[in-house]
């Protein structure tokens, strides 16, 4: 679907967006009045979401914060396992795979085995789950929950993509909002993410003005930086992705940014280029395969990423194939020294709230 189309689309579906938005507005009410009631837990939670539909950095925040806190605290991770065929409580144990666990949770569990990983859509019942049957858990972290509003977490994140700014966008189907751009206002931090590594002070300023956040909210700016590359068999690092002539296979939200980043760094970039959530089976790979077979370079290689690694490596793929892929990862860089500040803010509150605080066993 061209531009124009999509345009078209969304205008046609405009009147179904102010139904939309009153249910969504109407549902809010009703957890903001306190008559339908939110519940929360004796174990200290962080929710990392958005309000806007598709990828704003929700999965490298969380494995920011899992890297925080994972040396010093009992911590599980909680998703509701996007795209996996199995229902209810899942953990992430030795056999499982993206269809069991979904895509982000098993790219977790892969990357953290050290850390307990938990796929459930009814995150109170999960975390009466952990709590009963892991008492020593300190902190949950609850990726893509901020419209779960049965719970009420101890702190919430909200990640706001600079490159897609809410003030200015509407609510599905017409635009991209999963609900009002008022709903920010109840984050206790916002992060805006994706900014440009030299955004200047003045520019963060004007995005701070147009959020018009409350005073007691804590706002930072990040951005993404690329890690070296890693070959998928063995984890053993590209030694330079410049000069190369790569072949591009992702299935992401947004991959503006990474084949931006390709584009400047690379000799010359293939693209294959599949929607979000994809399910990759063989007519993928063979396509993957005839493609990077009639690249003509001596120095080639297929770059995915993690999301993707997660769900090729369930497939036949032939050894030659499996020894050119490498993982090229994203992790999140806080801008205008934000860091310390915000790691202190996420360690005091699982420091005061954890499950096994004296603050609970007096």
């Amino acid at each position: 679907m061209n531009n124009r189309t999509q345009k078209i689309v969304r205008i046609l579906l405009y009147p179904f967006g102010w139904i939309y938005s009153l249910v969504v507005a109407f549902r809010n009410h009703l957890f903001d009045r306190q008559m339908i009631k939110s519940r929360s837990f004796r174990t200290a939670t962080i929710v990392v979401g958005n309000i806007t539909v598709g990828g704003t950095g929700k999965t490298p925040m969380v494995e920011y914060l899992i890297r925080l806190l994972k040396d010093t605290y009992n911590l599980v991770e909680l998703s509701r396992g996007y795209g996996r065929k199995t229902r209810g409580y899942v953990e992430a144990t030795q056999g499982v795979n993206a269809s069991t666990i979904g895509d982000e949770a098993y790219q977790i569990h892969r990357k953290y085995p050290e850390v307990r990983v938990v796929a459930d859509a009814d995150r109170c019942h999960a975390i009466q789950t952990i709590e009963n049957n892991y008492p020593e858990t300190d902190a949950i972290l609850l990726d893509d929950a901020y419209q779960h509003r049965y719970l009420s977490a101890g702190k919430t994140i909200l990640l706001i993509d600079y490159t897609r700014p809410i003030m200015e966008d509407k609510i599905l189907p017409y635009g991209n909002l999963r609900e009002s751009v008022s709903t920010r206002l109840r984050a206790d931090i916002v992060v805006v993410t994706k900014c440009p590594p030299q955004m200047t002070a003045f520019n963060a300023r004007e995005v701070k003005n147009s959020l018009e956040l409350h005073a007691y909210q804590d706002l930072f700016f990040a951005t993404i930086k690329y890690t070296v590359p890693q070959r998928l068999t063995d984890r053993n690092p590209l030694d330079t992705l410049e000069g190369k002539s790569v072949l591009l296979v992702t299935a992401i939200a947004h991959p503006g940014p990474l084949v931006e980043y390709l584009d400047g760094v690379c000799s010359n970039v293939n693209k294959m280029l599949f929607e979000d959530h994809h399910r990759y089976v063989m007519d993928d790979i063979n396509r993957i395969t005839r493609t990077f077979d009639d690249m003509e370079s001596d120095s080639k290689c297929i770059i995915v990423t993690p999301k993707d690694e997660a769900k090729l490596v369930a497939l036949d793929i032939p050894d030659y194939i499996m020894n050119r892929i490498y993982i090229l990862d994203v992790e999140i860089d806080f801008l205008f020294d934000g860091k310390a500040d915000f790691d202190k803010k996420i360690t005091d509150y699982v420091e005061k709230n954890k499950r096994n605080s004296v603050l609970f066993t007096k």
